[in-house]
């Protein structure tokens, strides 16, 4: 056993114990505690990347929210990353789309990157997106609760147009989410029941918000790029297939060997293509293909 599964295993220990004896105070807990991402220090080559932007800030909920702008087309595209990650992450597909006719944006989610704040919420990451988004955009861009994200600004928020979506690794199972969130830090049923009733309390709507079809309710008409790897172990693939069997004009294509964070040029290049296609994208239909 490794000292971080050690650390994990402890934690969880506590939690339990915490719950048990104080169920509602321990349910908030653990609630926060899934809703908090880990510090991680920026690297300099991401720092060096992030330079390049015209940087701004946001106010949201208090919160400092770091942005960023590249390129001066007339075409927006928005660009949303995942859990613990922050905009880095786009630096092969923004470096494929500067120069054109795009102006991309992006920003670092609270508690992420160069933003304020220490808590993660979907609600709260898709109110954002909708602060972001007061004009047409050609495109969106999401990676992991990125793509979640955007789904869920899409069915609760009205969202101006956007001509194309891509979604790499789109978690859209929250049994998923929390199975593996149960699973690292070994907590038990009870503990977990009483996080999952704090989850309902904090998500406007409900958990039912997240069904599936409710989160495509409004792209069914909308042509989609999924790209999910056959081997992620963070967000299994399954997912991907259940997105792509409720959105008519969504394209499935299945990579293998590179995991949940899609660290590839040919992903870039393939979501970059679709972005710059001028309209064939409209004949595709859940194809499945091997990158």
């Amino acid at each position: 056993m490794t000292k971080e599964k050690f650390v994990y295993r402890l934690l969880g220990m506590y939690l339990n114990a915490f719950t048990r004896v104080w169920p509602q105070k321990g349910g908030k807990t653990v609630f926060k505690l899934f809703c908090t991402p880990k510090p991680r220090e920026i690297h300099p080559e991401e720092m060096e990347f992030l330079q390049t932007a015209r940087q701004g800030e946001i106010d949201f909920q208090g919160q400092s929210i770091r942005t960023y702008t590249w390129g001066t087309g007339p075409k927006k595209i928005l660009l949303v990353h995942g859990w613990q990650s922050l905009s880095a992450r786009w630096k092969p597909l923004a470096e494929t789309l500067i120069g054109s006719e795009f102006t991309l944006h992006a920003y670092d989610a609270p508690g992420h990157g160069l933003s304020g704040g220490k808590q993660f919420t979907i609600p709260d990451n898709a109110e954002l997106i909708h602060r972001m988004m007061e004009e047409p955009f050609e495109a969106v861009v999401g990676h992991s609760l990125g793509s979640l994200s955007l789904l869920y600004a899409s069915s609760r928020h009205t969202l101006p147009e956007i001509k194309k979506w891509v979604l790499m690794a789109p978690p859209i199972s929250l049994n998923d989410l929390v199975s593996l969130f149960q699973t690292t830090l070994s907590l038990n049923p009870g503990t977990m029941n009483r996080m999952i009733g704090e989850m309902q309390a904090a998500t406007p709507g409900g958990l039912e918000t997240f069904d599936s079809a409710q989160l495509v309710t409004n792209l069914l008409s909308t042509p989609g790029l999924i790209i999910h790897d056959r081997d992620d172990d963070r967000v299994p693939y399954g997912n991907a297939i259940a997105l792509a069997a409720v959105w008519p004009q969504a394209r499935l294509v299945s990579t293998r060997g590179l995991g949940h964070r899609l660290r590839s040029t040919e992903v870039h290049r393939l979501a970059a293509n679709f972005i710059l296609e001028p309209g064939e994208e409209q004949n595709y239909r859940s194809a499945t293909s091997n990158t």
